[in-house]
């Protein structure tokens, strides 16, 4: 590994104003969604391959302060998405306990949202729309996270993230989970979660 020198540092007793941004952006619910997109052009999209633990991706997920990770193959071929809620949720156990296998053993294959059954928007929709047509989006789907895909080029551009949002506009955002079949529903009400 390469040496580097250390810097020079300076006690701070003349340093008694702190800089603020020339011009602050406010975001309201009239802000460009745009501005709200976590962008994989410009940010690195965090992922984790099919076959680690349940455990472990709870972990590295906290230690990285994130709730939601892509999921991919061994070839980084996008196969779902995976969301701390996930791996938080009574039907971890559920799974477990139906395969007769202990908890640990399960890998976030078996509790990630495969991306057969995951919905997106298109990024064309995302670049005239505002912060308050995704909220309605994100509380109509049912869930706190939406990826957005390039149709133009086959390929998930970012995510929109409902903790994005309300942070961005210091409000508080429920989103309950939606359910489209009796099997969802009962799979609700056993993780505790609304409905």
């Amino acid at each position: 590994m390469k040496n580097y020198n250390e810097l020079n540092t300076v006690f701070l007793e003349e340093s008694d104003l702190v800089m603020r941004p020339e011009e602050l952006t406010e975001y309201t619910l009239e802000t460009p969604a745009i501005n709200i997109l976590t962008d994989f052009l410009h940010v690195q999209p965090l992922s984790m391959e099919l076959d680690v633990s349940i455990d472990d991706a709870r972990h590295m997920m906290r230690k990285v302060h994130v709730r939601s990770v892509l999921v991919i193959d061994s070839d980084e071929t996008f196969k779902g998405f995976l969301t701390l809620a996930d791996l938080e949720s009574r039907s971890a156990l559920s799974i477990a306990t139906t395969a007769g296998i202990k908890r640990q053993d399960i890998s976030i294959r078996d509790v990630m949202t495969p991306r057969a059954k995951l919905k997106a928007i298109p990024l064309s929709e995302i670049q005239s729309a505002k912060i308050g047509n995704l909220l309605q989006t994100l509380k109509h789907e049912g869930t706190p996270h939406i990826l957005v895909v390039d149709t133009t080029k086959n390929s998930i551009r970012g995510v929109i993230s409902s903790s994005d949002i309300a942070r961005r506009l210091n409000i508080s955002v429920d989103i309950s989970k939606r359910a489209n079949s009796f099997q969802e529903v009962v799979g609700i009400l056993a993780s505790g979660q609304e409905y």
